[in-house]
């Protein structure tokens, strides 16, 4: 059951809030865990019945190793729990995925096991090694067993997140709070739902439509012309932070309607000025619980450069694989390793060489320009079906195959149409990807959007009153396009809402990228 589906929107979110008033007027919040315990365990379990075993088994291990880390502070009991949280991660994961790396070295013939990948196993790894490691730390909330058994079952961020910390949302969980839940909780909570339904069912979808053809020939070894290599992956690009913060939009959105705030994950990571900057707009709870228990605990900056730049790769090589049990991955995982060091290089030069520094500050403002193609260029190996896919990708990219260029295109090339093709070796022919001026359109209305407009929380900024997102020079515009409930903002909200509904019913096929990560 996905948040974009008829069944969750119109059956199973209804039932849940219904439930969850009758808990909250004539209960308590005991009643509450209760009973989203119960809609989250009949989430989970509409994907695969019998992993609601597995889940409720996960549950009870992770909070008993959790009580006894809370009463000796055992180290060898908290690395006991991580190895075992580790352990079934990489059973349901990645043992195909070792088998079939093990067969390509050793020339061995062991045959994969069937295995269907539980519903958002890793981010449920993820969330109860951190609660384990904040027990030793002393930074969770109360162990009570019905809020542990909700904060990792709690359906809201079970498919992709964000990766959420006890303390920081249990801790909302009181029968204060609960009563005090507003109309203003409730209309946030749907704008933000809306909003997220809007990018992931009409914009990732329409770009998912975009991207496959071209990224489907490259698996298949068919060349592929230049247009359609870079049109597939600006198509990707966008499809990838579309349907991932819409899927977070929709979290965030529907545990409001609860009373309670999850973190927010994205903040227009496509705007960032420096791969470092990106990763802190870019699924940033990942990016925080890869900081807090990977990279630091690694020894993070404090032991000398080399240090740095090695647990930097370790880190990115392991987020990588967390991704998906594919080299590829992990060759993303490792660009963006080399990236992030050749930015912290970059300023530590600048920091030497002084930030005055008339040359530097020039690299540095061409730099913020590569940001982007370089976020791009990572995501052929994140999207491509196989490292021969991938190839074909890259040298059609590069034009190594060919450039064409349909005849209504060429007419806009006016004048200049023989010389540009014949001086770029390019030839008559249909595209792929931008074989339409609709598709082109789209191409050209989406980036306005990911680079021009607010993003979701901008947008919210002035009606939630939050002064983080709503500052700078930013601030007239998003003024202007400010959320407000007025009967404006109703009726844009119910125009939503139908064309979402009816592009669900009409089946436009729909492809979630971080489903069972």
């Amino acid at each position: 059951m996905l948040f974009n589906s008829l069944s969750f929107l119109l059956i199973f979110l209804p039932i849940v809030l219904s439930g969850f008033l009758v808990c909250r007027r004539y209960g308590n919040v005991r009643w509450v865990f209760i009973w989203l315990f119960i809609c989250s365990a009949v989430f989970y379990g509409a994907w695969e019945p019998t992993y609601i075993v597995l889940l409720l088994t996960s549950i009870l291990l992770n909070y008993y190793i959790a009580i006894q880390i809370a009463r000796n502070k055992s180290r060898a009991l908290l690395a006991f729990g991580i190895a075992a949280n580790i352990g079934s991660l990489a059973y349901f994961k990645y043992l195909n995925f070792i088998l079939q790396t093990w067969n390509a070295i050793l020339g061995s013939d062991f045959q994969p096991v069937s295995i269907t990948l539980p519903l958002g196993i890793s981010f449920i790894t993820f969330i109860q090694i951190a609660f384990l490691v904040d027990v030793y730390r002393d930074r969770a909330d109360d162990l009570g067993f019905p809020k542990y058994a909700l904060f990792v079952s709690y359906f809201p961020h079970l498919i992709a997140g964000p990766i959420i910390h006890h303390k920081e949302v249990m801790s909302q969980f009181t029968n204060a709070r609960l009563t005090a839940i507003s109309a203003h909780d409730v209309v946030g909570g749907i704008a933000l739902i809306l909003c997220g339904l809007f990018k992931k069912v009409v914009i990732a979808d329409t770009m998912a439509s975009y991207a496959t053809p071209s990224f489907h020939l490259a698996a298949q070894l068919q060349p592929i012309s230049f247009f359609d290599a870079w049109g597939a992956l600006l198509a990707f690009t966008f499809q990838i932070y579309f349907d991932f913060s819409g899927y977070s939009d929709i979290a965030i959105g529907l545990s409001r309607l609860f009373g309670v705030r999850l973190p927010i994950n994205f903040d227009s990571p496509y705007k960032a000025t420096s791969i470092i900057d990106f990763w802190r707009r870019w699924h940033i709870t990942l990016s925080r619980f890869l900081r807090d228990y990977l990279y630091v605990p690694l020894g993070g900056n404090r032991h000398g450069v080399l240090r740095q730049y090695s647990n930097l790769m370790i880190v990115m090589l392991l987020g990588g694989l967390w991704h998906g049990a594919s080299w590829l991955f992990v060759i993303w995982g490792g660009l963006h390793g080399m990236y992030l060091i050749i930015n912290h290089a970059f300023h530590s030069l600048k920091r030497r060489v002084g930030e005055n520094n008339a040359p530097l500050a020039i690299v540095s403002k061409f730099s913020t320009l590569l940001v982007f193609p370089a976020v791009m260029l990572s995501w052929v190996f994140f999207r491509s079906e196989s490292w021969t896919g991938a190839k074909m990708m890259l040298k059609a990219m590069a034009g190594l195959n060919s450039i064409l260029l349909p005849e209504r295109y060429q007419a806009l090339l006016g004048p200049f149409n023989d010389t540009l093709m014949s001086a770029l070796h390019m030839h008559t022919g249909d595209l792929v990807t931008f074989g339409s001026f609709r598709a082109a359109l789209w191409m050209v209305v989406v980036t306005a959007f990911v680079f021009l407009l607010p993003n979701s929380q901008q947008l919210l900024a002035y009606f939630d009153r939050n002064t983080e997102f709503a500052t700078g020079d930013r601030q007239i515009r998003d003024r202007l396009l400010a959320f407000r409930p007025t009967v404006v903002s109703a009726v844009v909200a119910a125009g939503v809402g139908i064309i979402v509904l009816a592009t669900i019913y009409s089946g436009v096929p729909s492809e979630f990228i971080y489903f069972q990560f």
